[in-house]
């Protein structure tokens, strides 16, 4: 029996490193494809409305802010550059979608408003995107859903910024759990 150290120290041994080394990278690929196919399916889907997945996903984190977001807030929530950002806005309010509103605490700061025209396209979008979700999860239990749904929110925790050091501590908690028989 050999032991080795794996992330953050933790010590186990050799013949479950490789297996959960691959059990990692499998279920990388596994969540990468998913959120890949997804992506193309609601792509394949609105193309039919005449939105590309930057207009999409723009008119969607826009509308569903509690309040009117900056650019720069936008470009962060979508994870894109700021530059995109721009461009995509331009466009969008070009097509009277979105509009530009300056703030009222700093006139240099332009928030972004979803149009009537806008709001009735990401309602559209809405239904769209509903109907591709229906079809992927339809082949999944109920029970199953709601303990994927719990995983993949427990999974974002220790990367968002403010968690800090949970990655490590949740990270040894895994590596050196032991599961029931």
């Amino acid at each position: 029996m050999f032991f080795e150290f794996a992330r953050n120290n933790v010590l186990r041994m050799s013949g479950e490193s490789s297996h959960a080394s691959e059990l990692d990278e499998r279920f990388e690929i596994a969540l990468r494809n998913t959120a890949t196919a997804w992506r193309q399916a609601v792509d394949c889907r609105l193309r039919r409305l005449g939105v590309n997945r930057m207009s999409w996903m723009t008119i969607a984190a826009a509308a569903q802010a509690r309040l009117p977001l900056s650019q720069s807030a936008l470009a962060d929530t979508l994870a894109v550059s700021r530059a995109s950002m721009v461009h995509t806005i331009d466009r969008l309010a070009k097509n009277g979608l979105v509009k530009r509103e300056s703030s009222s605490s700093d006139r240099r700061l332009k928030r972004i408003v979803v149009t009537e025209a806008g709001a009735h396209l990401y309602s559209l979008l809405k239904d769209e995107v509903a109907a591709v979700r229906r079809q992927m999860l339809a082949i999944v239990e109920l029970e199953k859903l709601v303990n994927l749904t719990e995983i993949l929110e427990t999974l974002q925790e220790p990367l968002r910024p403010s968690s800090g050091s949970a990655l490590s501590s949740s990270t040894a908690t895994r590596e050196s759990r032991v599961d029931p028989p």
